[in-house]
């Protein structure tokens, strides 16, 4: 047993060192970059700031778009638009059933 155990922790010594030294290394380099500001990551540059703006400005559009054409939908079909998302009750929207016609209100109201 000892004949195993003697090799093996000569040799392991100098392996165990070595990474021990450059974990530390490692570590205190990290706690020196979070002490001096904890950013770890560069500024965004000018273009990717700009790209950022143009997605922004583009997902903005989009979503005047969909509100447009859902309040146009509800125009021709007489219902009422839908709300923009936290203006109704939270949870999801309810499918009309498939057997009722479109603008037929299905909730038992007195129809004039």
């Amino acid at each position: 047993m000892a004949d195993v155990l003697v090799p093996l922790i000569v040799f392991m010594t100098p392996v165990l060192l070595y990474f021990t030294r450059h974990y530390f290394r490692l570590r205190e380099r990290q706690l020196e970059l979070e002490a001096q500001g904890g950013k770890l990551l560069a500024a965004p540059s000018a273009a990717e700031s700009n790209r950022l703006k143009e997605l922004e400005e583009r997902v903005q559009n989009l979503e005047s778009i969909v509100i447009a054409l859902d309040t146009e939908r509800a125009a021709l079909t007489g219902r009422p638009a839908a709300a923009l998302p936290g203006t109704e009750s939270p949870g999801p929207r309810k499918l009309p059933a498939q057997g009722t016609a479109a603008g037929v209100d299905s909730g038992g109201g007195s129809e004039d």
